[in-house]
C-alpha cells in the first residue's frame, strides 16, 4: 500500500511541471482532426495531426515526408515512424526490422554477417535489451515464451512491412505484450494497393546475395463488393559477409481486405516463412589473426566449427481474422483472433570456438594441445564406453504455438472518449537439446567431457504461457487542443514448466506460478497550434519473471515480483511543410531487477535494486524546395544499475553501468528527392559501451578489456550510399518502374565493435563491422 501511495506521488510530481507549462501557454488551442482509420489497435496512430498537417507525411516534397524518422504530431510518449517510402528508398530488401528501427532516436543494433542475412544483435532502445521490450505484428505482440525475445529473420521480410513505429516508453493502457517494460517495435503490414498491379522485383550484391520477388495486389474487385489483396512471394539467398556464414529464406504472405458494409471490415492475413542458415557466433582474436576479420566457421568436418554441424532450420506462420466496425451514435470495435508458430531446429558444435587454429586443433583422445577447459574432438557411443576420435555436438528443438485474441472498444463522448478491451494469449512451448557425435550420423554421445557431463539430454522442457490483460482508459478533452488521458490495466501472467529434464539443474522438475500487476498510466498533451504539440506522460511498464528463473532446485520457494519501470516523459513535435522536429527528455527507474546467487550450493532467484535510465532525444529534417533535405536525429543515454550483486561476497555495487547500452546514438544526413531521383547519405554512431565481457585467466588482458566493468568498446560509425530513379510512364502499363543502389560502410570500418561474451576456455569472441558492399535493385510494376 505504502508504494502504492509513493508511486502515485511520484506521478503527480512528474506532471505538474508540465501542466504549469500547458496552463501557462499562451497560444490559442486549435482543434484536433484525428483522421486516423477504424483501427483502434494501431499503438502510436498513423496519421501525423491536424487537418492542415496530417497530409504532409503523404506529400512528396514536404519534411514529414522526407524525414528518416518522424515524431508523430498526435504523439503522447517519445514515438518515431519510419514510413514505407524511406524504406523502399533508403534501405535494401534483406535487411530487417532492426535494420529500419536503427534510423530512429536511441536504438542500436549490430548486424555483423550484413544487411538482415542472420539475425540481429538487438536491437537496443535506450539500453533495454531485445526481451526487455514488445514487438508487435499488427497488433499482435509476439515472441518466445521464455525470455521474451525476438527473431529478427523470422516471420517476415521487408518486402512485407509497410510501416514501422518506435515507442520508446510503456504506452498507454490500451498497449499490450509481455513486455511493456522498455516500449514497444510496432511492424504494420502493407496494404494492398488501389490499383491491379504485379511488380517482379530483385536485388543482387555483395556475399553473393540475391533477393527475387513477386508482389501482385488486386486493387478494389467491384464485382466482390470492392475486395482487395495483396501477396508476395519473396527467396532470399546469400553467402554472408562471414566465412561460411550462409543464408537462405523463403517467404509467402497474403493479405485481403473485405468490406462487408459502410461502416464494416474484415482483414484476413496469412504469413509463411522457412530459414536456413548458419548463424555466426564472434571469433576469438587468434582466429581473426589467422583466419581474418571475417571468420565465422571452417569447412573442414573434422572440426566442431565446420559450418554445415552448425545450422538452424526455422519454419514460422502467423494468420489472424480481424473485424473492424463502426456501429455508430460514437462506437467503434476492433476484435482480433489470431494464432502464430515458431519451429525451430539445429545443430551445433559442442563448444565451437575453442578448437584453436591449424596446428591447436583438438583431433582425439589425448591430442590436444590446447589449454585445460576445451571440449575435445572426442565421443563416447555406448554407456561406460571408450572414448574415440569424433566431433562431439548438440541437436537442438525449440517449437511453439500462439494462439489468441485483442478484443477493444471505443465510445467517443461530448468530452473525450472511453476505451476498454482485452488481450489474451497461450503459449505452448517444448525445448530440448541434446549431446550427439555429429561424425556419426547424430548418434548419442555419453563422453563425460561434452557439455553435460556424460548426460544424453541437456533440457526437456513442456512450458505453457497464458497472459491476460484487460484495460480501461479516458482520454478527457476539456478544451480544444488538449487531452489528458489517464488508463488503468491489469496484467495478469502465468507460467507453467513441466520438465523431464530441467535447464541448469538437468532434474525433473514441475513448477506453476501466477504473477499479477495493476498498471496506471497517465499522459496529457496539448496542441499548441495545429503545427506544434507537447506531451507528457507518467505510466508504468512490466516484465514478467523469465523462464531461467525457474532453472534451480529451489524454485517452489521462490516468490519473485514482476520487473517494473517507472517511465516520466516529456516532449514536443513540430511540422510544418519545411521542418519536422521532434526532441524528448525521460527519466525511467526499473525496480525489482532479478538477480542470483547460492545458498549452500543452490542457486536462488530474488529481486534486488534496479536500474535508472535518462537521457534526451530529438529528431529533425528540413526540405528545401530544390528536392534537398538535411536530417539527424540523436540520443544521449544514461543506464546504470542502483545495486548489482559483485563477487562470492556477495557485496553490492552501485553505479555500474548496464551491459550492452550505448551512451549516445546518432544519424546524420542528407537527402535529394526530386523528379524520379533520389540519393541519400547517411552516417550512423554508436556510442561507446560496456559488454561486462573481460576475459578469464590467460585471456583476461584481451583487446576490449581495460574499462570497468570490462568489454568496453569505443564508438564507431558507418556511413551508407543509396541512389535511385524512378522512370515514369515509360509505357501505360509501366508507370514507375525503378532502380536502385545501395553501397553500405562507403569507408570500409572494420573495427571490433562488440562481443558475444566467451567460449569455455574464456576467451572472448568478438564482432567485426563488415566491410564495404553494394547492392542493386530494381522493381518492375505492371498495371493491367
Amino acid at each position: 500500500m505504502r508504494s502504492t501511495i509513493m508511486m502515485r506521488r511520484s506521478l503527480a510530481r512528474a506532471c505538474s511541471p508540465l501542466a504549469l507549462a500547458l496552463s501557462l501557454a499562451a497560444a490559442p488551442a486549435l482543434a484536433q482532426n484525428a483522421n486516423a482509420p477504424v483501427n483502434l489497435d494501431l499503438g502510436a496512430v498513423l496519421s501525423t495531426g491536424a487537418a492542415g498537417t496530417a497530409d504532409l507525411i503523404n506529400t512528396p516534397g514536404t519534411a514529414p515526408y522526407e524525414a528518416p524518422s518522424l515524431t508523430p504530431l498526435n504523439s503522447t510518449q517519445p514515438t518515431s515512424v519510419v514510413t514505407k517510402h524511406t524504406t523502399d528508398n533508403m534501405l535494401i530488401g534483406t535487411q530487417s526490422f532492426a535494420d529500419i528501427a536503427r534510423l530512429t532516436p536511441s536504438v542500436s543494433t549490430i548486424s555483423p554477417n550484413g544487411p538482415g542475412l542472420q539475425e540481429a544483435n538487438g536491437p537496443v532502445i535506450r539500453g533495454f535489451q531485445d526481451g526487455q521490450y514488445n514487438v508487435t505484428f499488427d497488433g499482435i505482440p509476439f515472441g518466445d515464451s521464455n525470455d521474451f525475445t525476438h527473431h529478427s529473420t523470422s516471420f517476415f521480410t521487408d518486402s512485407e512491412l509497410g510501416q514501422t513505429i518506435v515507442d520508446r516508453g510503456p504506452g498507454t493502457a490500451e498497449t499490450v505484450g509481455d513486455a511493456t517494460f522498455g516500449g514497444t517495435i510496432s511492424l504494420r503490414t502493407i496494404n494492398p494497393a488501389a490499383t491491379r498491379t504485379l511488380t517482379p522485383y530483385a536485388t543482387y550484391g555483395s556475399y553473393n546475395t540475391s533477393d527475387v520477388g513477386m508482389r501482385l495486389d488486386t486493387g478494389a474487385i467491384q464485382s466482390a463488393n470492392g475486395v482487395s489483396a495483396v501477396f508476395n512471394a519473396e527467396h532470399i539467398q546469400s553467402n554472408g559477409a562471414l566465412q561460411n556464414a550462409n543464408q537462405e529464406r523463403k517467404n509467402f504472405f497474403g493479405k485481403v481486405v473485405i468490406p462487408v458494409n459502410s461502416g464494416t471490415t474484415v482483414t484476413l492475413m496469412a504469413e509463411y516463412g522457412n530459414v536456413y542458415q548458419n548463424p555466426a557466433i564472434g571469433a576469438t582474436s587468434d582466429e581473426m589473426a589467422y583466419y581474418g576479420k571475417n571468420f565465422a566457421y571452417t569447412t573442414d568436418p573434422n572440426q566442431q566449427n565446420y559450418n554445415k554441424y552448425n545450422n538452424d532450420h526455422i519454419v514460422t506462420d502467423m494468420e489472424y481474422i480481424d473485424l473492424q466496425s463502426n456501429f455508430g451514435n460514437g462506437w467503434l470495435y476492433d476484435g482480433k483472433i489470431y494464432t502464430y508458430a515458431y519451429y525451430h531446429h539445429d545443430l551445433n558444435g559442442d563448444d565451437v570456438n575453442d578448437q584453436g587454429v591449424p596446428g591447436q586443433y583438438n583431433t582425439g583422445p589425448g591430442t590436444s594441445t590446447l589449454p585445460s577447459g576445451s571440449t575435445p574432438n572426442e565421443v563416447v557411443l555406448t554407456p561406460g564406453g571408450t572414448a574415440v576420435a569424433g566431433v562431439p555436438g548438440q541437436t537442438f528443438m525449440m517449437d511453439y504455438r500462439s494462439v489468441g485474441t485483442i478484443q477493444r472498444m471505443e465510445k467517443d463522448l461530448a468530452w473525450g472518449d472511453f476505451k476498454a478491451g482485452l488481450w489474451f494469449d497461450h503459449q505452448v512451448n517444448t525445448r530440448y537439446v541434446g549431446e550427439v557425435s555429429l561424425t556419426n550420423g547424430n548418434a548419442p554421445n555419453y563422453d563425460p567431457l561434452n557439455q553435460n557431463g556424460g548426460a544424453l539430454i541437456d533440457r526437456l522442457q513442456h512450458n505453457q504461457l497464458y497472459t491476460f490483460q484487460p484495460y480501461g482508459q479516458f482520454d478527457w478533452k476539456p478544451i480544444d487542443g488538449l487531452t489528458v488521458t489517464a488508463g488503468l490495466k491489469y496484467a495478469f501472467f502465468r507460467r507453467a514448466l513441466n520438465a523431464t529434464v530441467n535447464q541448469g539443474t538437468e532434474l525433473p522438475q514441475g513448477y506453476s506460478h501466477n504473477y499479477d500487476k495493476m498498471l496506471p498510466s497517465f499522459e496529457i498533451r496539448y496542441s499548441i497550434n495545429p503545427n506544434l504539440s507537447v506531451y507528457g506522460q507518467a505510466a508504468e511498464g512490466f516484465l514478467a519473471p523469465n523462464l531461467k528463473d525457474y532453472y534451480t532446485t529451489a524454485v517452489t520457494v521462490q516468490s519473485l515480483k514482476p520487473q517494473s519501470t517507472l517511465n516520466f516523459q516529456a516532449g514536443f513535435a513540430y511540422q510544418d511543410e519545411h521542418l519536422a522536429l521532434g526532441g524528448d527528455v525521460y527519466d525511467i527507474h526499473f525496480q525489482n531487477f532479478v538477480q542470483s546467487h547460492k545458498v549452500g550450493g543452490v542457486k536462488v532467484f530474488y529481486n534486488s535494486g534496479g536500474a535508472f535510465y535518462r537521457g534526451i532525444e530529438g529528431e529533425a529534417t528540413y526540405t528545401f524546395d530544390n528536392g534537398f533535405s538535411l536530417f539527424t536525429n540523436a540520443g544521449y543515454n544514461q543506464a546504470y544499475y542502483t545495486s548489482l550483486q559483485n563477487g562470492p561476497a556477495n557485496q553490492y555495487v552501485r553505479g555500474v553501468y548496464v551491459s550492452n547500452a550505448p551512451q549516445f546514438t546518432s544519424n546524420v544526413g542528407v537527402i535529394y528527392d526530386k523528379n524520379g531521383i533520389y540519393g541519400s547519405i547517411i552516417d550512423q554512431w554508436t556510442g561507446g559501451s560496456y559488454t561486462g565481457t573481460n576475459g578469464t585467466g590467460a585471456y583476461a588482458n584481451s583487446p576490449a578489456a581495460g574499462k570497468s566493468p570490462g568489454g568496453w568498446y569505443d564508438p564507431y560509425n558507418v556511413v551508407n550510399v543509396a541512389a535511385g530513379y524512378t522512370f515514369n510512364h515509360l509505357t501505360p502499363n509501366l508507370t514507375q518502374v525503378n532502380v536502385k543502389l545501395n553501397l553500405d560502410n562507403i569507408t570500409n570500418q572494420r573495427q571490433v565493435i562488440s562481443d558475444n561474451g566467451t567460449n569455455n576456455l574464456g576467451q572472448t569472441l568478438y564482432w567485426v563491422l563488415p566491410g564495404v558492399s553494394a547492392f542493386a535493385t530494381i522493381s518492375v510494376p505492371i498495371n493491367f
